[in-house]
């Protein structure tokens, strides 16, 4: 019974693919930038608060869900910022819960502002063991004490912006946890990094492109491209598409109600195998700024 107990899971982990195991996947990124690059904490020149929920391969058992909450602030409006995000990952018996802070150090040049970044957090795996439903009840072969897991680690970026484009590059996970899994073996969290690119070309007062683009890398594993095209209208509405190589397509809006608030949506739709069996991916988000003086206000930012 623990033998075909770990080949499922070993199944569903390899279907969700290399990025997924170890960090969350999101279609709106570029809005969410802060749980992939610590050093974009503070670079709204606004106190932010975000929330982002990702319900993946809707219909399929065991399939993602995942909610995010994250506040980054500059400090006193100096060149520091900081920021904290609480992630609930949910993938079949496995739910993870991430606490992060992020602190940022940012120097202006004539060009624009780079910054580098530094984080903290504390990730919180348990297996839920009593969720498999096995066909013998009180299996020996399911180790029911054997249920969490505590991982520290440590993230660092560095972010390059201006009110046209940004770039980054981080490291989410310098350290590669590792911990204890159903059987003698270890289940190994593996560094890897990501860089982002984008901007915003503005070619009329009303009509903006907002291209993007994030590159994933780990070892043993192919690279992972998440390509974003968005439209920008009359600054309070965006409407896009991205690719995700090997994985999906995806199309998304946002509104912009104010200079404050937006609320955006977006739906995957996945080309592998697993496409047969689940009804798509939806993710909705929602932010709010309060910006510290005039920037923010009559210039709102789209990144």
């Amino acid at each position: 019974m623990k033998h075909k107990i770990l080949f499922t899971l070993s199944a569903l982990w390899l279907s969700i693919g290399a990025f997924a195991q170890q960090d969350e996947i999101y279609t709106q990124f570029f809005s969410n930038a802060l749980v992939i690059n610590p050093a974009y904490a503070g670079s709204s020149e606004a106190l932010c608060a975000k929330a982002l929920y990702r319900n993946q391969w809707v219909g399929f058992e065991g399939a993602p869900k995942t909610l995010t909450v994250s506040v980054h602030s500059p400090i006193f409006r100096g060149p520091s910022g900081i920021g904290f995000s609480v992630i609930n990952d949910k993938i079949g018996i496995f739910q993870n819960m991430i606490f992060e802070g992020a602190y940022a150090y940012r120097i202006e040049f004539p060009q624009g502002k780079l910054s580098f970044g530094l984080s903290g957090r504390v990730k919180r795996v348990q297996i839920d063991w009593e969720d498999t439903n096995p066909l013998v009840a009180n299996d020996a072969g399911i180790p029911y004490a054997e249920n969490s897991s505590f991982l520290p680690n440590l993230g660092a970026g560095i972010y390059f912006y201006n009110d046209n484009l940004y770039a980054g590059l981080s490291a989410p996970h310098l350290i590669e946890n590792s911990y204890a899994g159903t059987t003698s073996e270890e289940a190994l969290i593996r560094r890897y990094y990501v860089g982002t690119v984008g901007g915003i070309y503005e070619f009329t007062d009303d009509f903006k492109l907002k291209p993007g683009l994030v590159l994933k890398y780990t070892q043993n594993a192919p690279f992972q491209a998440d390509i974003n095209l968005s439209a920008i209208f009359y600054d309070k509405f965006l409407g896009g598409f991205a690719y995700r190589t090997n994985d999906s397509f995806s199309a998304m809006v946002q509104v912009y109600l104010n200079n404050k608030f937006t609320i955006g949506y977006s739906h995957d739709f996945n080309f592998t195998k697993l496409a047969a069996h689940h009804k798509g991916t939806h993710e909705i988000f929602l932010s709010y700024c309060m910006p510290f003086g005039k920037f923010g206000v009559d210039n709102p930012r789209f990144f």
